[in-house]
């Protein structure tokens, strides 16, 4: 178990009792699992933690949820419904509310929007978790007496907290398309420090790949965009037979057998069984962004 924060709430071996809880989670929907075995080492800190959305630390923005976590490393993000926008609105009850809210926050295209189970149910507050072997990686503590932008007053998302996308099982990964990389041991690497992924189509980028290199902020962004559609924004040129350069710099990431090396102005991506085989990916002069 990983211990997120001084003072972060731990976790107690206990037995949960789910009765009430089944007939909460069991409304036909596969977002909340209806017949989930019992969490055996259920989440026992507090389930209101105040919310500072202001702050960029993720356990002062995720609340409760963020305390919920059991992550190998850090907590990579966390927040809580917006209920004021007019994109989601307040349930009956909360399996519906965490439904209602992947339906219209695009949930699904970034974390698991399906399989959750109910983990503990205290007063008019629930917390629902995505486990990987027994380990809380997404949770959501889901609110009663919330009111949205009707009025109305219902069950909603309170908070909710993530581990990062390398902690998902290979079958998440995949299924987001999120490109996890590996370190030279074959640990999977915190997409905080390495991460590739196709462009979006809106942009009509989809035929380019993104690579970000020593996060989000301060990192470096390098692109595979074979036809060059944006050459004018970066240092140099993509080139699928490169050769190495002896100034490049062996980073130690690899994915699907290419390895990753970098110089000051783009990434070199060498294949592992055939060195001689090596692509340029030119770096971006700013931070590329689709509107």
């Amino acid at each position: 178990m990983t211990v997120v924060e001084e003072g972060a709430a731990v976790r107690t071996r206990m037995t949960v009792v789910l009765g009430s809880l089944l007939l909460l989670c069991g409304c036909g929907t596969s977002t909340v699992l209806p017949e989930a075995d019992p969490v055996p080492t259920p989440y026992d800190g507090p389930m209101r933690v105040e919310q500072n959305f202001d702050d960029p630390a993720v356990l002062a923005r995720s609340g409760a949820a963020g305390r919920a976590l059991e992550c190998d490393g850090e907590p990579y993000n966390g927040g809580g419904g917006d209920y004021d926008s007019g994109l989601e609105s307040v349930q009956d009850d909360a399996a519906a509310a965490l439904e209602d809210y992947f339906d219209n926050e695009g949930w699904a295209a970034r974390w698991p929007d399906d399989g959750y189970r109910v983990e503990r149910e205290d007063d008019d507050r629930v917390l629902m978790s995505w486990d990987v072997d027994q380990r809380t990686k997404v949770a959501f503590v889901v609110a009663d007496g919330i009111r949205d932008y009707n009025g109305d007053r219902g069950w909603g998302v309170e908070s909710w907290a993530q581990c990062n996308y390398a902690e998902l099982t290979a079958e998440e990964i995949a299924e987001l398309g999120v490109q996890v990389w590996e370190d030279r041991d074959g640990t999977l690497v915190p997409t905080t420090e390495v991460t590739s992924y196709a462009g979006p189509e809106h942009c009509d980028w989809q035929d380019i790949t993104f690579l970000r290199l020593g996060g989000e902020v301060k990192g470096r962004q390098f692109l595979r965009d074979v036809d060059g559609e944006l050459a004018e924004q970066t240092r140099s040129t993509y080139d699928g037979s490169a050769t190495l350069p002896d100034a490049a710099r062996d980073t130690g990431f690899h994915r699907e057998g290419r390895e990753l090396w970098v110089t000051r102005d783009a990434a070199y991506l060498v294949d592992l069984s055939d060195p001689g085989d090596v692509e340029r990916w030119p770096e971006a002069e700013e931070p590329i962004l689709c509107g």
